[in-house]
Protein backbone atom coordinates (compact mmCIF):
# COMPACT_ATOMS: atom_id res chain seq x y z
CA UNK A 1 0.00 0.00 0.00
CA UNK A 2 2.90 2.38 0.66
CA UNK A 3 4.48 1.79 -2.44
CA UNK A 4 1.46 2.18 -4.81
CA UNK A 5 1.17 5.69 -2.49
CA UNK A 6 4.57 6.63 -3.69
CA UNK A 7 3.99 5.70 -7.04
CA UNK A 8 1.05 8.01 -7.07
CA UNK A 9 2.66 10.79 -5.39
CA UNK A 10 5.67 10.05 -8.01
CA UNK A 11 3.24 10.64 -10.97
CA UNK A 12 1.10 13.42 -9.43
CA UNK A 13 4.73 15.35 -8.96
CA UNK A 14 6.00 14.76 -12.74
CA UNK A 15 2.45 16.17 -13.88
CA UNK A 16 2.35 18.65 -12.28
CA UNK A 17 5.74 19.76 -13.61
CA UNK A 18 4.51 18.92 -17.19
CA UNK A 19 1.34 21.22 -16.18
CA UNK A 20 3.56 24.20 -14.69
CA UNK A 21 6.06 24.22 -17.64
CA UNK A 22 3.47 24.21 -20.18
CA UNK A 23 1.90 27.12 -18.26
CA UNK A 24 5.89 28.96 -18.74
CA UNK A 25 5.51 28.28 -21.91
CA UNK A 26 1.82 29.29 -22.86
CA UNK A 27 2.62 32.35 -20.41
CA UNK A 28 5.80 32.89 -22.73
CA UNK A 29 3.77 32.62 -25.84
CA UNK A 30 1.45 35.64 -24.48
CA UNK A 31 3.85 37.68 -23.81
CA UNK A 32 5.72 37.43 -26.95
CA UNK A 33 2.39 37.41 -28.91
CA UNK A 34 1.49 40.86 -27.51
CA UNK A 35 5.23 42.02 -27.39
CA UNK A 36 4.73 41.70 -31.21
CA UNK A 37 1.74 43.32 -31.68
CA UNK A 38 2.53 46.55 -29.83
CA UNK A 39 5.69 46.50 -31.77
CA UNK A 40 3.42 46.11 -34.86
CA UNK A 41 0.85 48.80 -34.17
CA UNK A 42 3.81 50.97 -32.79
CA UNK A 43 5.30 50.50 -36.55
CA UNK A 44 1.95 50.97 -38.10
CA UNK A 45 1.30 54.54 -36.31
CA UNK A 46 4.85 55.84 -37.01
CA UNK A 47 3.96 54.87 -40.87
CA UNK A 48 1.11 56.76 -40.51
CA UNK A 49 2.99 59.76 -38.56
CA UNK A 50 5.66 59.50 -41.68
CA UNK A 51 3.02 59.70 -44.72
CA UNK A 52 1.28 62.17 -43.05
CA UNK A 53 4.43 64.60 -43.03
CA UNK A 54 5.01 63.82 -46.85
CA UNK A 55 1.72 63.64 -48.09
CA UNK A 56 -0.97 66.64 -46.43
CA UNK A 57 -4.58 65.08 -46.12
CA UNK A 58 -6.42 65.24 -49.47
CA UNK A 59 -8.21 69.09 -48.16
CA UNK A 60 -5.04 70.20 -47.35
CA UNK A 61 -3.49 69.62 -50.67
CA UNK A 62 -3.17 73.19 -52.24
CA UNK A 63 -3.94 72.86 -56.31
CA UNK A 64 -1.08 73.18 -58.71
CA UNK A 65 -0.90 76.56 -61.17
CA UNK A 66 -2.16 73.85 -63.99
CA UNK A 67 -5.08 73.08 -61.67
CA UNK A 68 -6.51 76.70 -61.18
CA UNK A 69 -9.53 78.07 -62.52
CA UNK A 70 -8.94 81.33 -64.30
CA UNK A 71 -10.89 84.10 -64.57
CA UNK A 72 -10.22 87.47 -66.35
CA UNK A 73 -12.00 90.77 -66.25
CA UNK A 74 -11.78 92.52 -69.53
CA UNK A 75 -8.87 95.08 -70.30
CA UNK A 76 -8.72 96.46 -73.63
CA UNK A 77 -5.43 98.58 -73.78
CA UNK A 78 -2.34 98.68 -75.68
CA UNK A 79 0.91 98.80 -74.35
CA UNK A 80 4.56 98.43 -74.73
CA UNK A 81 7.12 95.75 -74.50
CA UNK A 82 10.32 95.50 -72.26
CA UNK A 83 13.18 94.10 -74.22
CA UNK A 84 12.45 90.54 -74.24
CA UNK A 85 9.17 90.35 -72.65
CA UNK A 86 8.04 86.76 -72.43
CA UNK A 87 4.71 85.06 -74.26
CA UNK A 88 3.47 82.29 -71.81
CA UNK A 89 1.14 79.40 -72.49
CA UNK A 90 -1.11 79.97 -69.52
CA UNK A 91 -1.00 83.22 -66.91
CA UNK A 92 1.62 82.12 -64.41
CA UNK A 93 5.48 81.82 -64.32
CA UNK A 94 6.16 78.53 -64.67
CA UNK A 95 3.91 78.01 -67.43
CA UNK A 96 5.14 77.16 -70.97
CA UNK A 97 7.21 79.91 -73.06
CA UNK A 98 5.92 80.21 -76.10
CA UNK A 99 7.36 83.44 -78.10
CA UNK A 100 9.04 86.86 -76.68
CA UNK A 101 8.31 90.28 -77.88
CA UNK A 102 10.99 92.99 -78.52
CA UNK A 103 11.62 96.24 -77.11
CA UNK A 104 8.69 98.66 -77.58
CA UNK A 105 6.58 95.88 -79.78
CA UNK A 106 3.16 97.54 -79.62
CA UNK A 107 1.11 94.41 -77.03
CA UNK A 108 -2.53 94.41 -77.35
CA UNK A 109 -4.37 93.24 -74.31
CA UNK A 110 -8.10 92.17 -74.14
CA UNK A 111 -8.31 91.07 -70.40
CA UNK A 112 -6.05 90.84 -67.15
CA UNK A 113 -5.99 87.73 -64.81
CA UNK A 114 -8.07 87.67 -61.49
CA UNK A 115 -5.44 85.32 -59.66
CA UNK A 116 -2.54 86.21 -61.04
CA UNK A 117 -0.64 88.97 -62.25
CA UNK A 118 -0.92 88.55 -66.19
CA UNK A 119 -2.05 89.96 -69.02
CA UNK A 120 -4.41 88.15 -71.91
CA UNK A 121 -2.76 89.82 -75.13
CA UNK A 122 -3.40 88.98 -78.85
CA UNK A 123 -0.73 88.47 -80.90
CA UNK A 124 -0.41 86.70 -83.98
CA UNK A 125 -4.38 85.87 -84.42
CA UNK A 126 -3.82 83.91 -81.23
CA UNK A 127 -3.64 84.24 -77.53
CA UNK A 128 -1.02 84.11 -75.19
CA UNK A 129 0.08 86.00 -71.15
CA UNK A 130 2.51 88.30 -69.95
CA UNK A 131 3.43 89.40 -67.42
CA UNK A 132 2.20 92.35 -65.63
CA UNK A 133 6.08 93.54 -65.31
CA UNK A 134 7.11 92.73 -68.87
CA UNK A 135 4.80 95.95 -70.39
CA UNK A 136 4.56 99.16 -69.90
CA UNK A 137 1.73 101.66 -70.47
CA UNK A 138 4.27 104.37 -72.03
CA UNK A 139 6.52 103.94 -74.44
CA UNK A 140 9.78 102.54 -73.36
CA UNK A 141 12.89 105.16 -73.67
CA UNK A 142 15.94 104.43 -75.24
CA UNK A 143 18.75 106.27 -74.47
CA UNK A 144 20.98 107.78 -77.08
CA UNK A 145 24.48 106.30 -78.17
CA UNK A 146 26.97 107.35 -76.34
CA UNK A 147 31.10 106.25 -76.62
CA UNK A 148 33.67 107.72 -75.42
CA UNK A 149 35.73 107.66 -78.49
CA UNK A 150 33.41 110.05 -80.26
CA UNK A 151 34.02 113.76 -80.35
CA UNK A 152 32.98 117.06 -81.77
CA UNK A 153 35.26 116.32 -85.63
CA UNK A 154 37.72 118.83 -86.89
CA UNK A 155 37.12 118.36 -90.42
CA UNK A 156 34.73 120.04 -92.48
CA UNK A 157 32.26 119.87 -95.36
CA UNK A 158 29.84 121.09 -97.12
CA UNK A 159 26.23 119.47 -96.26
CA UNK A 160 24.81 115.96 -95.45
CA UNK A 161 22.13 114.57 -97.07
CA UNK A 162 19.72 112.35 -94.33
CA UNK A 163 16.99 110.49 -96.55
CA UNK A 164 14.89 107.72 -97.62
CA UNK A 165 14.55 106.33 -100.96
CA UNK A 166 14.10 110.01 -102.64
CA UNK A 167 17.46 110.94 -101.42
CA UNK A 168 19.32 107.64 -102.51
CA UNK A 169 18.14 103.70 -103.17
CA UNK A 170 20.44 101.33 -104.18
CA UNK A 171 20.69 99.33 -107.06
CA UNK A 172 17.11 96.68 -107.01
CA UNK A 173 15.74 94.80 -110.13
CA UNK A 174 12.86 97.50 -109.38
CA UNK A 175 14.03 100.20 -111.04
CA UNK A 176 17.05 101.04 -113.53
CA UNK A 177 19.58 102.93 -110.69
CA UNK A 178 22.15 102.51 -108.73
CA UNK A 179 22.30 104.48 -105.36
CA UNK A 180 20.67 108.20 -106.00
CA UNK A 181 17.09 109.31 -105.56
CA UNK A 182 14.95 106.54 -106.82
CA UNK A 183 13.05 107.55 -109.67
CA UNK A 184 15.59 110.12 -111.26
CA UNK A 185 16.42 108.84 -114.89
CA UNK A 186 20.38 110.04 -113.71
CA UNK A 187 22.45 110.69 -110.59
CA UNK A 188 22.75 114.08 -111.85
CA UNK A 189 19.13 114.82 -112.04
CA UNK A 190 18.17 113.82 -108.19
CA UNK A 191 17.12 116.36 -105.81
CA UNK A 192 20.46 115.94 -104.07
CA UNK A 193 22.89 116.46 -107.42
CA UNK A 194 20.50 119.49 -108.35
CA UNK A 195 20.81 121.27 -105.30
CA UNK A 196 24.78 120.27 -104.74
CA UNK A 197 25.29 121.49 -108.38
CA UNK A 198 22.92 124.69 -107.78
CA UNK A 199 24.92 125.56 -104.75
CA UNK A 200 28.45 125.02 -106.14
CA UNK A 201 29.24 122.89 -102.89
CA UNK A 202 32.48 121.13 -102.87
CA UNK A 203 32.02 118.58 -100.31
CA UNK A 204 28.78 116.40 -99.73
CA UNK A 205 27.25 113.29 -98.21
CA UNK A 206 24.29 111.71 -98.90
CA UNK A 207 23.11 108.64 -96.94
CA UNK A 208 20.28 106.50 -96.20
CA UNK A 209 18.50 106.15 -92.95
CA UNK A 210 15.05 104.52 -94.24
CA UNK A 211 15.64 101.83 -91.74
CA UNK A 212 15.23 104.14 -88.73
CA UNK A 213 11.49 105.18 -90.68
CA UNK A 214 10.32 101.75 -90.28
CA UNK A 215 11.82 100.88 -86.47
CA UNK A 216 10.22 100.64 -83.48
CA UNK A 217 13.07 101.09 -81.31
CA UNK A 218 14.70 104.61 -83.80
CA UNK A 219 17.25 105.38 -81.18
CA UNK A 220 18.84 102.09 -81.62
CA UNK A 221 19.38 103.25 -85.58
CA UNK A 222 20.85 106.55 -84.80
CA UNK A 223 25.09 105.12 -84.74
CA UNK A 224 24.06 104.67 -88.27
CA UNK A 225 25.08 108.32 -88.75
CA UNK A 226 28.20 108.00 -87.48
CA UNK A 227 30.74 107.84 -89.97
CA UNK A 228 29.60 111.22 -91.13
CA UNK A 229 28.98 113.29 -87.98
CA UNK A 230 31.23 112.03 -85.98
CA UNK A 231 34.20 112.39 -88.81
CA UNK A 232 32.78 115.98 -90.28
CA UNK A 233 31.13 119.25 -89.35
CA UNK A 234 28.90 119.68 -91.35
CA UNK A 235 27.58 123.27 -92.77
CA UNK A 236 24.42 122.20 -92.74
CA UNK A 237 22.62 118.72 -92.55
CA UNK A 238 19.12 118.35 -94.75
CA UNK A 239 16.87 115.55 -93.05
CA UNK A 240 14.52 113.86 -95.55
CA UNK A 241 12.75 111.36 -93.94
CA UNK A 242 9.23 110.62 -92.84
CA UNK A 243 7.20 109.08 -96.03
CA UNK A 244 7.63 105.65 -94.79
CA UNK A 245 6.92 106.70 -91.45
CA UNK A 246 2.64 105.84 -92.35
CA UNK A 247 1.72 103.36 -89.61
CA UNK A 248 4.79 103.56 -87.90
CA UNK A 249 4.08 106.79 -85.74
CA UNK A 250 4.28 105.63 -82.58
CA UNK A 251 6.77 108.45 -80.59
CA UNK A 252 7.92 109.70 -83.81
CA UNK A 253 8.06 113.50 -82.42
CA UNK A 254 10.07 112.69 -79.89
CA UNK A 255 12.77 109.82 -81.92
CA UNK A 256 13.19 112.74 -84.26
CA UNK A 257 13.59 115.42 -81.77
CA UNK A 258 16.20 112.58 -80.27
CA UNK A 259 18.12 112.44 -83.89
CA UNK A 260 18.04 116.34 -83.62
CA UNK A 261 19.95 116.12 -80.34
CA UNK A 262 22.26 113.25 -81.18
CA UNK A 263 23.51 115.33 -84.21
CA UNK A 264 24.34 117.95 -82.83
CA UNK A 265 26.41 116.02 -79.91
CA UNK A 266 28.85 116.28 -82.67
CA UNK A 267 27.50 118.56 -85.00
CA UNK A 268 26.58 121.47 -82.57
CA UNK A 269 27.51 124.37 -85.38
CA UNK A 270 25.25 122.50 -88.26
CA UNK A 271 22.18 124.12 -89.65
CA UNK A 272 19.65 121.46 -89.19
CA UNK A 273 17.46 121.39 -92.94
CA UNK A 274 13.70 119.28 -91.99
CA UNK A 275 11.85 118.60 -95.27
CA UNK A 276 8.23 118.15 -96.03
CA UNK A 277 6.92 114.56 -97.00
CA UNK A 278 6.83 114.46 -101.07
CA UNK A 279 3.61 112.44 -100.22
CA UNK A 280 1.14 114.25 -98.16
CA UNK A 281 0.47 113.02 -94.50
CA UNK A 282 -1.05 115.88 -92.73
CA UNK A 283 -0.02 114.22 -89.20
CA UNK A 284 3.46 113.52 -90.25
CA UNK A 285 3.83 116.41 -91.58
CA UNK A 286 2.48 118.34 -88.14
CA UNK A 287 5.05 116.66 -86.35
CA UNK A 288 7.92 117.24 -88.32
CA UNK A 289 6.57 121.27 -88.58
CA UNK A 290 6.68 121.16 -84.65
CA UNK A 291 9.97 119.42 -83.82
CA UNK A 292 11.64 122.08 -86.70
CA UNK A 293 10.34 124.77 -84.24
CA UNK A 294 10.83 123.89 -80.74
CA UNK A 295 14.40 122.24 -81.86
CA UNK A 296 15.45 126.16 -83.96
CA UNK A 297 15.59 123.88 -87.49
CA UNK A 298 14.47 125.40 -90.70
CA UNK A 299 11.50 123.90 -92.19
CA UNK A 300 11.08 123.33 -96.04
CA UNK A 301 7.11 123.17 -97.32
CA UNK A 302 6.25 121.21 -100.40
CA UNK A 303 2.59 121.77 -99.74
CA UNK A 304 2.08 122.73 -103.70
CA UNK A 305 4.18 119.50 -105.07
CA UNK A 306 2.76 117.29 -103.15
CA UNK A 307 -0.27 114.78 -104.62
CA UNK A 308 0.41 116.85 -108.11
CA UNK A 309 0.49 114.15 -110.80
CA UNK A 310 2.89 115.86 -113.12
CA UNK A 311 5.75 115.15 -110.50
CA UNK A 312 5.16 111.39 -109.76
CA UNK A 313 5.77 108.38 -111.95
CA UNK A 314 2.99 106.25 -113.01
CA UNK A 315 1.96 102.29 -112.23
CA UNK A 316 1.80 101.10 -115.74
CA UNK A 317 4.50 103.22 -117.36
CA UNK A 318 8.03 102.87 -118.48
CA UNK A 319 11.84 104.20 -118.89
CA UNK A 320 14.04 103.35 -121.40
CA UNK A 321 17.74 103.61 -120.37
CA UNK A 322 20.51 104.37 -122.55
CA UNK A 323 21.52 100.97 -123.25
CA UNK A 324 18.04 99.87 -124.16
CA UNK A 325 17.25 98.37 -121.34
CA UNK A 326 13.32 98.80 -120.60
CA UNK A 327 11.57 99.20 -117.66
CA UNK A 328 7.95 98.77 -116.40
CA UNK A 329 6.69 101.00 -113.70
CA UNK A 330 6.14 98.77 -111.10
CA UNK A 331 3.85 99.35 -107.42
CA UNK A 332 6.94 100.39 -105.59
CA UNK A 333 8.44 102.85 -108.06
CA UNK A 334 4.47 104.51 -108.76
CA UNK A 335 4.30 107.83 -106.72
CA UNK A 336 8.38 108.55 -106.73
CA UNK A 337 9.49 111.58 -107.69
CA UNK A 338 10.04 111.74 -111.83
CA UNK A 339 13.03 114.44 -113.08
CA UNK A 340 10.38 117.04 -112.87
CA UNK A 341 9.37 116.12 -109.40
CA UNK A 342 13.30 115.95 -107.64
CA UNK A 343 13.52 119.32 -109.99
CA UNK A 344 10.66 120.90 -107.58
CA UNK A 345 12.01 119.63 -104.54
CA UNK A 346 15.60 120.76 -105.16
CA UNK A 347 14.14 124.53 -105.87
CA UNK A 348 12.60 124.61 -103.23
CA UNK A 349 15.75 123.09 -100.69
CA UNK A 350 17.96 125.91 -102.59
CA UNK A 351 15.58 128.95 -101.66
CA UNK A 352 15.92 128.32 -97.98
CA UNK A 353 19.70 127.34 -98.40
Amino acid sequence: MRKKLLVFLWISLVLLVIAFGSLVVYQNKQKAAREAEEARIEAAKELEAKKALEEPEQDEVEESPEEEEYTFEDFEETYFAYANATIREEPYDTAEIIGTLTLDQRVSIVAKCNETDYYKIKINGDFGYVSFEDVSEEYVDIPLPTSSTKSVPSASKDILFIGNSITLYPATSDWWGSGWGCGATAPENDYVHLTVAAKGYGSYDYMSLRAWEYSSTRNYELDDLDPYITNYQYGTIVIELGENVKGHETHFKEDLSDMITYIRTYNPNSRIVIMDNFWKYDSIISTKKAVASEMGCTFVSLSDIQGVSDYQLHEGDTFTTLDGRVYNIGSFLSGHPNDAGFAAIAQHLIAVL
